[in-house]
C-alpha cells in the first residue's frame, strides 16, 4: 500500500488557502482596495489631474482595517460552520493549524494593499509627475500589512471565544479609532494602531491626515519621507505584537474546549 502522507503545516496552510481561496475573503480583500485604487491612481489621471496619494491613505485608513476585519472573521467562520471539523480532522497540532489561518489572513491584507499598488503603479505611467517610485509603494503595500497585522489573531480568537459581532468590531474600533489619533501621542512606534497611520508616510508623499506632504510644518516636516528610526522600532514592535498575539492566541487555540 502506497505510504500515507504525513500531515505538515503546509498542508494545513494549504487547506486554508483552499477553502476560501475562490470564496467571500479573495473578493473581500480585491474589492475593497478597488474604490480608493482606482480613484486616486486611474481616475484622476485619466482626468488629467495628478495622482493623489490621499486615497491611498483613505484606503489604509479606513478599508485596510475592514478588510482584516471581515477577511479574518470569514476565514474563522469557516470553521464555526463546520462545528471545527477541519481543524480537528486534518491531523496537524491544533496550534500549527491557528498559525496557518493566521498567516493565510495576512496574505489577505496583502493582497488588498498590493491590488491598490498595481492600480497606482498604473496611474504612475499616465501621469509619471509627483508619483512615487515602485518601491516606494511597494514598501507602503508591505508596512501597512505589518502595521495592521496585530487585528488577524486577534479578530480570530474573539470570533472563536466570543462570536463574530465581537470579533469583527473590537478590533476594527481600535485600529480605527487609535489610527486617528495620530497625532496625540508621541509614543506612536509602539503602539501599532497608531502606528499604521504614520509608517506609510515614510514611502508616500501624504500625511496620516490625507493631505499632501506639502501641507507639513514643523517637527512633523522633518521626519515625514525617509525612513527613520522611530519607523524602524514601529515595524519591529508591530512585527513582535503579531507574533507574540498569534503565538498566545494558538496556545489558547491548542487547549481550547471551543471545537
Amino acid at each position: 500500500m502506497p505510504a500515507v502522507p504525513h500531515p505538515t503545516f503546509f498542508s494545513a496552510l494549504r487547506a486554508e488557502v483552499l477553502k476560501s481561496a475562490h470564496g467571500a475573503p479573495v473578493r473581500l480583500a480585491v474589492a475593497l482596495a478597488l474604490p480608493f485604487g482606482l480613484l486616486g491612481g486611474i481616475v484622476l489621471p485619466l482626468a488629467g489631474w495628478p495622482i493623489s496619494y490621499s486615497a491611498w491613505n483613505y484606503y489604509y485608513m479606513l478599508l485596510l482595517p475592514v478588510t482584516v476585519s471581515l477577511a479574518s472573521a470569514t476565514v474563522a467562520g469557516y470553521d464555526a460552520r463546520l462545528s471545527g471539523h477541519v481543524p480537528l480532522s486534518c491531523g496537524v497540532p491544533l496550534a500549527r493549524t491557528w498559525v496557518a489561518k493566521a498567516l493565510w489572513c495576512l496574505g489577505l491584507s496583502l493582497l488588498g494593499s498590493l491590488v491598490t499598488c498595481a492600480l497606482y503603479t498604473v496611474g504612475a505611467l499616465l501621469s509619471p509627475a509627483g508619483a512615487a517610485s515602485v518601491a516606494s509603494m511597494l514598501a507602503t503595500a508591505l508596512v501597512s500589512t505589518v502595521a495592521t497585522s496585530w487585528m488577524v489573531p486577534v479578530t480570530l480568537f474573539l470570533v472563536t471565544r466570543a462570536g463574530m459581532l465581537a470579533g469583527v468590531l473590537v478590533p476594527l474600533g481600535v485600529q480605527l479609532v487609535a489610527g486617528f489619533a495620530w497625532g496625540s501621542t508621541s509614543l506612536w512606534p509602539l503602539i501599532p494602531p497608531v502606528a499604521a497611520a504614520v509608517l506609510p508616510t515614510a514611502f508616500l508623499p501624504v500625511l496620516p491626515s490625507g493631505e499632501p506632504m506639502d501641507a507639513a510644518t514643523g517637527a512633523l516636516a522633518a521626519t515625514l519621507g525617509r525612513l527613520t528610526p522611530d519607523h524602524a522600532l514601529a515595524l519591529v514592535v508591530c512585527v513582535a505584537a503579531t507574533v507574540a498575539l498569534t503565538a498566545l492566541s494558538a496556545l489558547w487555540f491548542s487547549r481550547s474546549e471551543e471545537l
